[in-house]
């Protein structure tokens, strides 16, 4: 069972708008966990690089120096992971909206069929015509 950060009267109440978009907690520590790996990966690149190329420094200069990289990796690493996580609900709200729009328009368009043709059944009965009109068909299930 997944626990979501959105409350609403369903799973799929969305916080914009009812559009469906929705996040699990799950999914946030999943990019937590990328920002620190990108974050560690960088640090790792600055201590490297004030080691072993710069050595005129002192002691306290290559820890503020490496304490400053390690900083700015943890920024860069946030921006990484928040750009990706932009994309990826752009692409999941583009995605939705798309198939959304495509389901419920066949939905309205066989519904608009069928009830046009029981409105023609029901006034023809009510004439007291005969009535042999095929109803419309039914749009094709795939199995």
């Amino acid at each position: 069972m997944a626990v979501y950060l959105v409350a609403g009267a369903d799973e799929q109440t969305a916080a914009w708008g009812g559009d469906g978009l929705y996040q699990r907690i799950e999914d946030f520590s999943l990019h937590i966990l990328a920002a620190i790996l990108i974050s560690n990966l960088l640090t790792a690149v600055a201590m490297w690089y004030e080691i072993y190329y710069v050595v005129d420094d002192s002691t306290a200069e290559t820890i503020k120096a490496i304490l400053l990289d390690a900083a700015a990796s943890v920024a860069v690493a946030i921006l990484i992971t928040g750009t990706v996580e932009t994309c990826m609900v752009l692409h999941k709200l583009i995605l939705e909206k798309y198939l959304n729009n495509r389901f419920i328009a066949g939905v309205a368009e066989n519904d608009e069929k069928w009830r046009a043709w029981y409105n023609r059944m029901l006034e023809a009965r009510a004439r007291g015509e005969e009535f042999d009109e095929p109803p419309p068909e039914s749009p094709k299930k795939k199995s």
